[in-house]
């Protein structure tokens, strides 16, 4: 009972939310004549614009605002991390070695950070390895927060003009050469929404989080309104950089604002149905792990390669399925957890 007093289970489901935007992200290519030429599949895809943002935020929410932070603490982090990394990659290149008598281990490995490696299986991991990196920077960013919220705030804004200022040199013919910069290395991006979630978190933000409690309902209609515009801008946005991709408008204001405004709505709502969210939420980082290696098979389906979008909640409570049962199972367990 205790826990369900302290836990904050909006900010648990945006994660929820977030993972299932990924999902729709994956499972939509924007490339592809089904996915391009249909007003709804470009929608639903351009709207998991805001899935990573939200993840980085969520992240750093209690990261840079806990009690202490200590280096101990971010190297068990980032020893569980590598452990996912290192232990999928090995586990899928001994299988392979017995299918096809060819050990893979380097290649795969190379393919979680870096993009154009052949037959990568494990591309989506990049995240992990952005995600050790903002562990490492996190003690100084915490101890920045705690020790000068004016010089959070400063550091804040130039990462967010850096941010913008890029994103709008993307119009002036520069994307393919932030294109070519693999996703691991476009730390300005994940150090900007890591700053804003260790800010959203803090007690010296809590007048602007009350401001939005107190007019909550509004508060929700300007983000339902932004969030539609961001689906829209994005839509629009790739036929002016020819970048069709989703990650191209991470650094664009009206999706920083909006990520924002999206988590703090969480962030101080109470949904229902605790349960379910209590249920859904360890699973979540192992849906994320999983979910690539089903896409191709689900695409043979007829149904589903014409109709992607309902391949995304197949592909939900598939890998919710097999990861709830794997979360149950000793050993295995450590494979699916975060």
């Amino acid at each position: 009972m205790s826990n369900r007093k302290h836990r904050n289970y909006g900010l648990d489901l945006v994660k929820i939310l977030a993972c299932i935007l990924v999902l729709c992200l994956h499972s939509l290519v924007p490339t592809s004549p089904v996915v391009k030429n249909s007003l709804l599949n470009l929608s639903v895809y351009y709207a998991g614009a805001i899935a990573i943002p939200i993840f980085f935020m969520a992240s750093s929410y209690f990261v840079l605002n806990k009690r202490m932070m200590s280096y101990s603490y971010v190297m068990r982090r980032v020893g569980e991390i590598l452990f996912i990394i290192i232990g999928w990659v090995l586990i899928y290149s001994i299988v392979h070695l017995c299918i096809k008598h060819n050990f893979i281990f380097l290649e795969e490995l190379k393919g979680t950070a870096f993009v154009g490696i052949p037959n990568q299986h494990f591309y989506h991991f990049w995240f992990f390895w952005a995600l050790i990196i903002m562990l490492l920077l996190s003690p100084l960013l915490w101890y920045l927060l705690q020790k000068s919220f004016v010089g959070y705030l400063i550091l804040t804004s130039i990462v967010t003009l850096i941010c913008i200022g890029i994103d709008i040199s993307m119009h002036f013919g520069n994307s393919s050469n932030i294109r070519n910069i693999p996703q691991i290395f476009r730390l300005y991006l994940y150090i900007e929404y890591y700053l804003l979630g260790g800010l959203i978190g803090n007690t010296n933000f809590e007048k602007i989080k009350n401001f939005c409690k107190q007019h909550f309902v509004m508060t929700c209609i300007v983000a339902s309104f932004l969030y539609v515009g961001v689906i829209a801008y994005s839509i629009w946005n790739r036929n002016i950089i020819h970048w069709f991709y989703a990650e191209a408008n991470y650094g664009n204001a009206l999706i920083i604002f909006t990520s924002v405004l999206i988590l703090i709505i969480f962030s101080i709502s109470s949904p229902p149905n605790k349960s379910t969210i209590e249920f859904i939420i360890p699973a979540t980082m192992g849906i994320y792990m999983l979910h690539p290696f089903f896409i191709g098979k689900l695409m043979k389906i007829h149904i589903l390669y014409n109709y992607p979008i309902f391949m995304i909640p197949v592909l939900f409570i598939l890998c919710l399925i097999i990861v709830e049962i794997a979360l149950r199972i000793p050993i295995i367990n450590r494979f699916f957890k975060l």
